[in-house]
């Protein structure tokens, strides 16, 4: 049982070929056509037992026609097997209602095929308006119809149970399906665009050589650091390095080699920050760090011997190997009173141990 419950989920879940067609649908289709197949072959054999013959070849024929709509699924025609599903269903709910009564439930099913219709998504709202418009000019026909034309069937009050029972049990299996569909439909779209934002929001703060935060992130980053300090008295340490004769570099080796020293530095600068701040690239050869949840003393040591690993990195690109080496200015944020003003401060440090000779941190003035 268990092998043959998965061959059908197997057929039924089985992609179209065609990108035109609409796998979510064709999947949907199936299982509607599977229910009602299910449904009309129990109304079949009531009808049979009660007598009514022509009410019994309706069902199977439409059996028929069900098991029609589903080979057009799996023959890349699910438009046309949606429109044959909802033709047949009018033409079947039309006769059942003027043969037996409007109260054996057979009108629901309208409602099953009006969400079919609008779960498709290559028909236009205009239509689909028009599409509802349409069902309810045919309920309000129908409903003439019934009072109009005299009942050619009776159906007994225990015969009704048990067509009401099958309809009901049809209608809302069907309905369960197409909402279960439109959820997972919605589902999926919310993680597309949530994941299409994520990429946006990657792209507008995330440096596209290094793959490091950029100033725009940095500077929203800095703004958190500077709310916590001023609520909780978090603070927090700035630094601002760099790359000692970076123009050199360019100039001499080209900047394929400049390229491969900043992605290099890059990676060396997130790894030793990793849990313990974070960095951005702040521009050109420029990179600003930040020191978090530790004093200002330990802030300094550990970006002075960050500046003694990078001096004794070798960076090899080709056949070209150099060493560089790095300069930067630090300042804690509680000895300024502003995001700009710890930034003026480590740029001006920066600069200092530019002009001091490089390859040095200046972390006092």
């Amino acid at each position: 049982m268990e092998k043959i419950w998965g061959k059908l989920k197997e057929l039924i879940y089985k992609d179209v070929s065609r990108e035109s067609e609409s796998n979510d649908l064709s999947v949907l289709l199936r299982e509607l056509a599977l229910v009602e197949i299910l449904c009309l072959l129990f109304l079949a054999v009531l009808f049979a037992y009660l007598n009514t013959s022509f009410l019994c070849l309706c069902c199977v024929f439409t059996v028929g026609v069900m098991a029609a709509v589903l080979m057009l699924t799996f023959e890349d025609k699910t438009a046309a097997g949606m429109y044959v599903y909802i033709v047949i269903n009018h033409i079947l709910v039309a006769v059942a209602c003027v043969e037996t009564e409007w109260r054996l439930y057979f009108t629901p099913t309208i409602i099953v095929c009006i969400m079919l219709f609008f779960f498709n998504a290559r028909v236009s709202m205009k239509t689909k308006v028009y599409y509802s418009v349409g069902e309810i000019i045919f309920l309000i026909g129908l409903l003439i119809a019934e009072y109009m034309l005299p009942l050619d069937t009776a159906i007994g009050p225990r015969a009704s149970i048990g067509i009401i029972i099958i309809n009901l049990c049809g209608q809302v299996v069907s309905a369960s399906l197409e909402a279960y569909s439109y959820s997972l439909k919605y589902t999926r779209n919310e993680e597309k665009i949530i994941h299409y934002n994520k990429k946006l929001e990657d792209m507008v703060s995330t440096d596209a050589l290094t793959t490091l935060w950029n100033r725009r992130a940095m500077n929203e980053h800095l703004s958190l650091l500077e709310n916590g300090f001023r609520k909780h008295q978090k603070n927090f340490a700035v630094a601002i390095m760099d790359i000692d004769f970076f123009k050199k570099v360019n100039d001499t080796h080209g900047h394929g080699m400049g390229d491969y020293v900043l992605k290099s530095l890059a990676a060396i600068l997130k790894e030793t920050m990793d849990g313990k701040g974070s960095v951005a690239r702040w521009g050109g050869e420029e990179f600003l760090l930040t020191f978090e949840g530790m004093r200002y003393d330990a802030a300094v040591d550990m970006i002075d011997q960050l500046r003694e690993r990078i001096a004794q990195e070798e960076f090899a690109f080709k056949d070209v190997k150099l060493h560089l080496t790095i300069t930067g200015g630090i300042e804690d944020y509680a000895m300024a009173d502003s995001i700009d003003a710890v930034i003026t401060k480590a740029d001006e440090r920066l600069y200092r141990g530019k002009t001091g000779g490089r390859n040095r941190i200046v972390s006092t003035d």
